[in-house]
């Protein structure tokens, strides 16, 4: 079967009226060795769907911004990461912390502001890091996120360690001065940093086109000789593969990298869908996670990939049995 033929069920799996009962069950993180980052993926996109429920029922008082349709890219920057590595974010870092982390309980309690969540209940939504998860950097200031990267990048030249700094940045933050300050200032030096531009033609109420002319990244990339590499069609086996050779290549040749991938939010700006009064979007927990059809959603790529009895025993594992 075709990829384009997978189409949403739309049936809902089961519906959720209070969303105390969405943090009672088991929600660690599922295993990798029985599941793979396949699993991991489709995990993921189970746990934003749970925290979508909750915005629905006003759980919390910060704003969340889910990267609900990112889950491909997210789960490839998590398997590339190592323990020498340091990730650098946006204010829509709940997906990265939520693929970096432990258990989902920590998260909620966080955006809940309470002393056992991941930052102590002080951190919020916007600013949440998970150091020892590799999160050392997370900024509700549009583009100020680069030049910290820069930063600890260059502490890592200066002080010899091993590893690079991957600062994420979306289609609307590049356009901040700080963005091409930050490739001449990394190439300049030799810094090894992966800028990772996620590309979903959306910032506020605006796409591209209503908003700025084009951007050509690689034309950009190369006016300062850096590597440049463009991803699109959300299959996670080949953003795994080619994200982890791009890893390579930045210390092999201690360069740093511009990828830009093109993904789609499929849960527009923030907060439960809809959310701006424009937002069409309705997103809820369906029988298979599905939110859009192929290739616009990255778990009805993945589906395909699986074949649709693999795919459903995850996502039956995450629903009806205790994560491993």
């Amino acid at each position: 079967m075709e990829c384009s033929e997978f189409k949403t069920e739309g049936g809902e799996y089961k519906k959720m009226t209070n969303y105390e009962s969405l943090i009672k069950g088991n929600l660690e993180r599922i295993s990798h060795k029985t599941y793979g980052f396949q699993g991991r993926m489709i995990q993921l996109r189970y746990w934003q769907l749970l925290v979508n429920e909750m915005l629905k029922e006003k759980a919390f008082k910060v704003p969340v911004h889910l990267g609900i349709g990112s889950e491909a890219l997210v789960t490839a920057i998590d398997e590339m990461l190592t323990v020498h590595d340091q990730l650098v974010l946006t204010h829509r870092n709940a997906t990265y912390n939520m693929a970096r982390a432990g258990n989902l309980r920590s998260i909620i309690a966080e955006y809940r502001e309470q002393a056992d969540g991941l930052g102590f209940g002080k951190l919020g939504s916007m600013n949440l890091t998970n150091p020892q998860a590799g999160i050392t950097y997370s900024s509700s200031i549009l583009g100020n996120n680069f030049s910290v990267a820069c930063g600890l990048a260059f502490a890592k030249e200066i002080k010899a360690k091993e590893g690079i700094v991957c600062v994420v940045t979306g289609d609307g933050a590049m356009e901040e001065g700080a963005f091409y300050e930050a490739l001449v200032f990394s190439r300049s030096h030799n810094l090894r940093v992966l800028f990772l531009v996620d590309n979903n033609n959306h910032s506020m109420v605006s796409s591209i086109p209503e908003r700025r002319c084009n951007i050509d990244l690689a034309m950009m990339s190369g006016s300062v000789n850096m590597p440049f590499l463009q991803l699109e069609g959300n299959d996670i086996r080949e953003y795994v593969d080619k994200i982890k050779v791009i890893r390579s290549q930045i210390i092999a040749e201690n360069t740093p990298f511009c990828l830009e991938v093109k993904t789609a939010l499929l849960n527009q700006h923030a907060g439960p869908t809809p959310g701006w009064p424009t937002d069409s979007m309705k997103v809820e927990i369906t029988s298979d996670f599905l939110i859009a059809d192929a290739l616009l959603d990255p778990l009805a790529v993945l589906k395909c990939s699986m074949g649709e009895e693999a795919y459903l025993k995850v996502i039956k594992h995450l629903m009806e049995t205790p994560s491993e």
